[in-house]
């Protein structure tokens, strides 16, 4: 498929997007929905500093599947992400937080059963959600990210000074603004290992107008801050160690090559984890849409047989 039809294919889904917002306990989280109404929910989650739009290549090829007629693919922004609000002054963005979010939001909509495509920052939490409660997420699929970042216990200190340093810095930093959305989708290519249309697409939804005329991307300033705590190899394992539900990992041939290391602390805790590997980088399912697609349904078709 050409990279013309591929944006054809976008542009279509983008259209065909119907806007979904749920009201958590701090605020309001947004995103997109595609598929039918009242199919199973399929939450795509997006990484860090993105938003909805991470997952309109794989709308497109979801609404070429029959995956579109069983299931309801909700692409979700994160607290401080995309349209999402920001959380109240004075609250920060510890990763907990956003696991704590994604198992509120189901408990609040009822979701007992869900199946999760997600990717990097999104699939970190899906992981370690799946361990928190096995019996929430039956499928999950992510892409690039297995484990969590882990601290070693003698740095602990040194990680909590780092961190109050960073939230400090960033409360006294004004963000950038833009004479032009072009300039934003510049500045985000160059921070990412993409062409120019993902980019494009991904500004689209993170970038907002000013009175002023200029233009600022609408992630909080505070998600750049450093996390002051992490937890330890041996905590991370633990709770992937009672994830009980399919779950594969897709992995770009050019992306991050420290989840090599990941796999290596923590295939073993996980002895149903598949992984496969795609030409591609980080964004790997903005690259190749239909090929992860179409890796989920085989999925789905193995756990339905």
């Amino acid at each position: 498929m050409t990279l013309g039809n591929d944006i054809n294919g976008w542009q279509q889904a983008q259209q065909l997007a119907e806007p979904v917002s749920f009201q958590l306990n701090w605020g309001i989280v947004r995103g997109l929905a595609w598929g039918a109404n009242d199919g199973k929910p399929l939450l795509a989650l997006h990484g860090w500093l993105d938003n909805a739009h991470s997952f309109v290549p794989i709308a497109a090829a979801f609404l070429n599947s029959p995956l579109a007629q069983s299931h309801r693919l909700i692409a979700l922004e994160w607290a401080g992400h995309g349209h999402s609000d920001h959380r109240p002054a004075g609250n920060y963005y510890p990763f907990i937080d956003y696991v704590y979010d994604l198992w509120q939001l189901c408990e609040l909509q009822g979701w007992a059963h869900i199946d999760v495509l997600a990717h990097s920052m999104g699939a970190y939490a899906a992981n370690m959600l799946a361990g928190i409660d096995p019996l929430r997420i039956q499928n999950l699929l992510m892409i690039e990210a297995f484990g969590l970042l882990a601290t070693a216990a003698d740095e602990t200190a040194k990680d909590m000074r780092k961190g109050f340093m960073s939230r400090w810095q960033q409360q006294q930093k004004e963000p950038p603004h833009y004479p032009n959305k072009e300039s934003g989708v510049r500045a985000r290519q160059a921070a990412g290992d993409f062409n120019q249309a993902i980019a494009a697409l991904l500004v689209e939804r993170g970038i907002e107008q000013l009175s002023t005329g200029d233009y600022r991307f609408r992630a909080d300033g505070q998600l750049r801050g450093l996390s002051p705590l992490r937890l330890t190899a041996e905590q991370i394992g633990n709770v992937l160690g009672e994830i009980s539900c399919n779950i594969e990992l897709i992995l770009g041939e050019q992306g991050h090559q420290r989840l090599l290391e990941a796999l290596q602390l923590w295939q073993h805790q996980v002895p149903q984890l598949k992984v496969h590997r795609l030409a591609g980088g980080h964004h790997v399912h903005m690259e190749q849409a239909a090929a992860v697609i179409g890796l989920f349904e085989q999925m789905i078709d193995r756990a339905n047989g």
